[in-house]
């Protein structure tokens, strides 16, 4: 594995989750000669990514009416 200084990097990605790892390939894909940084405080990559996510939307009548989590629950099922 190469390790790039931030003088030779054009993205600087913190987190190699699903995210910051999309994030990479679609900008390898826009700019395939950029020149990528993903830092992480994980041992590995996706470390926490699908392991921890069920990906199941819940309905939220456990949240409180008046929370954000009520409030985001409520807007992300619709």
């Amino acid at each position: 594995m190469k390790f790039a200084n931030k003088k030779e990097t054009d993205f600087l990605i913190i987190g190699s989750g699903i995210i910051g790892l999309t994030t990479a390939w679609n900008i390898k894909n826009i700019k395939p000669k950029s020149r990528i940084l993903i830092i992480d405080k994980e041992p590995d990559v996706g470390f926490h990514a699908s392991g921890r996510n069920s990906g199941v939307l819940h309905a939220g009548f456990y949240y409180s009416p008046d929370s954000l989590k009520a409030k985001f629950t409520k807007e992300g099922n619709e």
